[in-house]
């Protein structure tokens, strides 16, 4: 499984650059396009908010892997010591976990009602189910990382206990 996850890491981070920078490139043009020909593209402004949209829902999933979420760093320094710090985290990433789940399970319902509407953006008639999927699809990856943390966590406590053993 951490074969694969570091393979993902790799592809969602050039996924979230790739879309960056096409979408960097799109507004641009539209910008060129009203400033320079007097001319407008009536889908740009509607594909530039889809993309940044799951640009947002894949960056929660890669900003976990360097730890790069905002979180409140006043209570581990009021919790000296390492045990308090190892149930801290846990307690917070198993919160974490619950709602990723929740988010997951409420987005698949969401798309669930949306595909049996048929419901289509107003200027592309892009079926909205593509750009919602972002919140159940993100969650789940989520859900995966926080799971795989705990195991690391578990490992890095179970081998920490073991060595003081053997002293």
């Amino acid at each position: 499984m951490k074969k694969f996850m570091e393979k993902y890491n790799l592809f969602e981070e050039r996924v979230l650059i790739l879309s960056l920078a096409f979408n960097v490139l799109l507004v641009f043009t539209q910008i060129i396009m009203r400033s320079i020909f007097n001319l407008s593209l009536s889908w740009s402004e509607e594909l530039s908010r889809y993309i940044f949209i799951w640009q947002i829902w894949l960056g929660t999933s890669i900003a976990y892997t360097s730890n790069a979420h905002i979180k409140v760093e006043l209570i581990y320094d009021i919790f000296k010591s390492e045990k308090a710090h190892f149930i801290i985290k846990l307690i917070v990433d198993l919160i974490w976990l619950i709602f990723n789940i929740f988010l997951t399970i409420k987005g698949i319902e969401l798309l669930n009602s949306m595909n049996g509407r048929n419901v289509l953006s107003s200027g592309m008639r892009l079926p909205l189910i593509y750009i919602y999927a972002s919140l159940p699809i993100s969650s789940f990856v989520l859900s995966l990382r926080i799971i795989l943390s705990f195991i690391d966590l578990f490992n890095a406590k179970t081998s920490s206990s073991c060595k003081k053993e053997d002293n």
